[in-house]
């Protein structure tokens, strides 16, 4: 059995390029696929990667790394070679749109990083620590997939993992964790408590650093030290206030709001409240949310002083 040594990256967003740089360092051959006037091509250039405009020029498997939501079109708009093997980052798009079934001459395999394009690229230059999950369930011979697809997140720079799940299991995890806590959680409460200490008489600048700035630390001792050290090394009013608030924040609405979050993705409602927020065109509705609030100011105000 061979290793992938040739792969053909679709999509030269943030993770394209953390994925292709990756990559292309660890020693594979990296193509791009990008259409005659695609504003990309330059990039690809600089990345030193090789542009291809035919997606039957290709030896190995196909990166699917363009945004969920678009690769159900793309499939649909540029058909693949009979056997071709398809690697997605997420599995959402193949959840939503039973790609397995809709494309049985293809085959769909998983991996998935679990960490943003910037930290996966910089784990990689600094031979820090990254896990991914992987899935081969769709495979013809899933003991030569799993070999391969475990070689390639060696190559990505995996070093927890990858741990073996299905496409299933990673879209529920991925968009609840991203609904209840990552950023449907987080951000937002570090909001309601910044504007509720403005609105008190604390000055912008120290609400800033503990509503949002915190934040970091606080996720990076949980990373580094896990939940029974974390109260160990916060202070005692801190846990005392934690554990108080947490009985009042998390009540038994709170975890019906989680189940009722659980029973949309995976009924698929929420793929259909996703898609009409898609087409009513409510993303910049949200970003002109953000970019015109006032933790959003003070975080202008004071990045500089504050970067790493």
């Amino acid at each position: 059995m061979q290793h992938w040594t040739e792969v053909t990256l679709i999509g030269l967003g943030s993770q394209g390029q953390a994925w292709a740089q990756n990559l292309k360092e660890s020693g594979l051959h990296v193509n791009c696929f990008l259409r005659e006037n695609s504003p990309s091509r330059e990039l690809a250039t600089k990345l030193g990667l090789k542009i291809i405009d035919n997606l039957s020029q290709n030896s190995g498997p196909y990166l699917l790394l363009i945004p969920d939501a678009k690769i159900h079109s793309f499939l649909q708009e540029n058909p693949l070679p009979t056997g071709s093997q398809l690697i997605y980052a997420h599995g959402a798009s193949l959840i939503e749109h039973h790609l397995n079934t809709r494309y049985p001459d293809y085959e769909h395999f998983l991996l998935a990083p679990k960490a943003i394009a910037s930290e996966l690229r910089a784990n990689y230059l600094n031979k820090g620590k990254t896990g991914a999950v992987y899935s081969v369930e769709f495979s013809q011979d899933k003991d030569t997939s799993r070999k391969k697809l475990t070689n390639l997140a060696l190559k990505l720079g995996i070093t927890a993992g990858p741990f073996e799940v299905t496409f299933k299991q990673e879209t529920t995890a991925d968009l609840l964790s991203e609904q209840s806590l990552l950023c449907g959680l987080i951000p937002y409460a570090a909001k309601h408590c910044f504007d509720t200490l403005i609105k008190n008489g604390i000055p912008k600048e120290l609400a800033y650093l503990e509503a949002w700035h915190e934040v970091r630390l606080i996720g990076n001792a949980m990373s580094q030290h896990g939940p029974s050290s974390l109260f160990s090394l916060i202070s005692p009013h801190a846990l005392v206030g934690a554990h108080l608030a947490s009985q009042e924040l998390f009540d038994k609405g709170y975890q019906e709001t989680i189940e009722k979050l659980l029973a949309e993705i995976e009924g698929g409602q929420f793929f259909e409240k996703a898609n009409q927020f898609f087409e009513e065109n409510q993303t910049n509705e949200v970003q002109s949310f953000w970019s015109s609030s006032d933790i959003q100011q003070a975080y202008e105000e004071l990045k500089n002083s504050l970067a790493d």
